[in-house]
């Protein structure tokens, strides 16, 4: 007798559920039973074109018992509010991001989810690819030595004035607060902190900050340091050409990726980011001397990636199993970093230190909540 289906809630019609859509129905075990809105028309014509059975308001998705897991693709001023509905439902949450929120607000939602026996995962696809998961044994392995610089970024153009000027999500602080710096920057803090097992900066400093007319950061970039003199820049950003790319600098070699994000080459294919597409095809792996050497990976689709990792975290629970503690894991030390470069950036260029917990000090003038 197989399995019974892992089914999916979307809470609302964002653009991404577009992309994210497809992938679950595309994921073998895994079902969309409804997508939900603010606007019951809307989500019942983003139902209809997409095969998915039904449609409902927001306020009653949380009530059906035929929803395992709720995507929630929400501006990041509400999603909190509705992750923590979600855990208290005993429904499992896939969250898009950036997180809003200090550290301890985060850690308070995790833990509810926690405490429910939920699984919870943000919505950073790459982490899921094959590709990924092979280069992180390799660290893990020791194949480039001890890790001791990082640099990544993930920039591209923005598409018009208009848009630069507070005309999309990103760039208009009152929907997402950290700007360009949360859309954009989570991916390289993202790719940083996997390089380095996930440990923790003891200090950061942005060293470089631009807002638009409605005072929302389009562009940053900045210095991470860690214990036993490690180091890693980052820059992010809609000013400068597409670049997706981490390089990962050990004693022994070195790995880059140039396509981190969207997995698509140096091909100009910006629907990737948009559409389903299997990528991540390949990465460099070079030797202490120099030499590179390309390694070849499976192709994959990251959402679909993503949605059966999800997939399989949710079926072990329900055998009885443990939550899959890896991913809240990984979405709070992201956040923590983001939280303390955010504050960085808003003091002007000042350093901000770590504690061991994430949560933010007092540095150099700068006093950070």
């Amino acid at each position: 007798m197989s399995e019974k289906p892992v089914s999916f809630a979307i809470l609302s019609t964002a653009r991404i559920a577009e992309k994210v859509c497809p992938a679950i129905q595309a994921t073998k075990g895994a079902t969309v039973a409804v997508v939900a809105a603010r606007d019951k028309a809307k989500a019942e014509k983003f139902a209809k074109e997409r095969n998915i059975p039904d449609a409902c308001l927001l306020d009653e998705v949380l009530e059906r018992s035929d929803v395992d897991v709720i995507y929630c693709p929400l501006p990041s001023g509400v999603r909190n509010e509705w992750i923590l509905k979600a855990a208290k439902a005993g429904k499992h949450i896939y969250a898009e991001k950036p997180f809003s929120g200090s550290v301890g607000e985060i850690q308070g939602l995790l833990d509810a989810c926690k405490d429910a026996n939920v699984q919870f995962m943000d919505g950073t696809m790459w982490y899921h690819s094959a590709r990924t998961k092979e280069i992180e044994q390799k660290l893990r392995d020791g194949a480039v030595g001890d890790v001791q610089r990082v640099t990544a970024a993930f920039t591209f153009m923005h598409p018009s004035e208009e848009w630069l000027q507070g005309g999309d999500g990103r760039t208009d602080k009152t929907k997402e607060p950290m700007g360009c710096l949360g859309d954009q920057g989570w991916y390289p803090i993202g790719a940083i902190l996997m390089a380095f097992n996930w440990d923790l900066p003891t200090k950061v400093l942005v060293t470089y900050t631009k807002l638009n007319n409605v005072d929302t950061i389009v562009a940053c970039g900045g210095t991470l340091w860690f214990e036993g003199d490690r180091m890693a820049t980052f820059d992010c950003g809609c000013m400068l050409a597409h670049r997706s790319q981490c390089e990962i600098v050990g004693t022994k070699g070195v790995i880059k990726v140039d396509d981190l994000v969207g997995g698509q080459g140096r091909t100009g294919n910006f629907q990737a980011y948009e559409v389903p597409f299997a990528g991540s095809t390949s990465y460099t792996l070079g030797c202490v001397m120099g030499k590179d050497s390309e390694q070849a990976t499976p192709a994959s689709d990251h959402t679909q990636d993503l949605v059966a990792d999800m997939v399989s975290c949710v079926q072990k629970i329900r055998a009885g199993g443990c939550r899959t503690e890896e991913w809240p894991k990984r979405a709070l030390a992201v956040h923590a970093v983001m939280c303390a470069l955010f504050a960085s950036s808003e003091a002007g260029g000042k350093e901000v230190h770590l504690n061991p917990d994430g949560s933010l000090v007092t540095s150099g003038g700068c006093t950070v909540q």
